[in-house]
């Protein structure tokens, strides 16, 4: 039988945390049939706790599914946890074929919006941002292969729920886009980013101060980052010292281009598209991307176009514009390591 645990206090370190076990302080309050986290709307599947090898879902009286952030929505709205084993995980009847798109991307690149239209407007569940496939990137390294894939194949079904669904993972996800493309072909594959420059003008605004200790313990997060973009701390390995942040901006972007170009390699239909396309002219960009999902050509767009996707949270248009600057950074140094990348990224 599955656990069921009151919620007695939430813990979260700071908004953008990845999803964890410790984001709960919970207590036993009875048992109940795994089966429950498929025939209650409710429940969600939030995070997986590798140490005591259960699966953590919420349940929130709203559904994560219509927020732009799946984790936050989960978090901040949840009354109580149900914890199943790996094995009720894995045993779970979820009925038909998970089926839709994984929207990947670097961030800051129109994402959201794409996600957006995508559900409002190509008849598809949106998932934006599951924290179980952010773990998994960060668990990788501990599992065996074949238990990394039964895990993602159990997280993807128990988030697909027999639906056909638009899965928007955080960036870092590329890192297992092999996996879940082996896993399930029939998923379309799509790709969006944005110049290197652009794009890390609006990642240093958006994210700054993400973490408090960036400032305070920038080893931790360095830490954290390394088992997230695994360049980075191959890239700090070779450099012998905490790497900047331009250092860590590039690596990051590099990385996940990289991982992009490596999944069309090995096979996968992979649609892609800039922020600069998505500018230029968005219908043409969204109307290419639904014809390569095998959806029916889009309509009634000017209204996800006129809207911010991300509004009412800490990364909306209006919240990121109120943040302070910071220093900034140089974009010389930028530009220069993102080109050294990239010849490593060719030997």
């Amino acid at each position: 039988m599955a656990q069921l645990l009151a919620l007695v206090e939430k813990a979260k370190p700071y908004p953008l945390a990845v999803a964890g076990p410790a984001d709960f302080r919970c207590e036993p309050a009875g048992s109940v049939d795994p089966r429950v986290v498929l025939t209650e709307p409710g429940l969600s599947l939030y995070c997986l706790d590798h140490d005591t090898r259960r699966a953590l879902f919420t349940r929130t009286d709203v559904d994560p599914g219509g927020a732009p952030f799946y984790f936050q929505a989960q978090y901040a709205h949840a009354t109580e946890v149900v914890a199943l084993s790996y094995d009720e995980l894995h045993a779970l009847p979820v009925s038909g074929q998970p089926s839709g798109v994984f929207l990947y991307s670097t961030g800051r690149c129109g994402s959201t919006l794409v996600a957006t239209a995508l559900a409002e407007r190509g008849g598809l569940a949106g998932v934006s941002e599951p924290d179980v496939l952010t773990q998994l990137v960060m668990l990788a390294p501990r599992l065996s292969g074949p238990e990394l894939r039964e895990l993602t194949r159990s997280c993807v079904r128990v988030l697909s729920r027999g639906r056909p669904v638009v899965i928007k993972p955080r960036s870092f996800v590329i890192e297992l886009a092999w996996l879940l493309h082996e896993e399930f072909p029939q998923f379309a594959s799509v790709f969006l980013y944005r110049e290197p420059l652009s794009w890390a003008r609006s990642t240093a605004r958006a994210f700054a101060g993400y973490d408090p200790a960036l400032n305070t313990d920038p080893v931790s997060v360095q830490d954290r980052l390394g088992r997230l973009i695994p360049l980075v701390a191959r890239w700090r390995l070779r450099a012998g010292r905490l790497l900047s942040p331009e250092e860590v901006m590039a690596c990051q972007w590099v990385a996940q281009l990289e991982r992009a170009l490596a999944l069309r390699h090995r096979g996968a239909h992979l649609f892609t598209a800039t922020y600069e396309d998505l500018l230029a002219d968005p219908r043409a960009v969204l109307g290419a991307l639904f014809a390569h999902c095998g959806l029916p050509a889009p309509s009634g767009l000017d209204e996800i176009l006129a809207k911010d996707s991300q509004e009412g949270t800490i990364l909306s248009r209006s919240a990121t514009a109120a943040r302070p600057a910071g220093p900034g950074f140089d974009e010389a140094a930028l530009t220069r390591t993102v080109a050294e990348l990239w010849v490593e990224a060719l030997r």
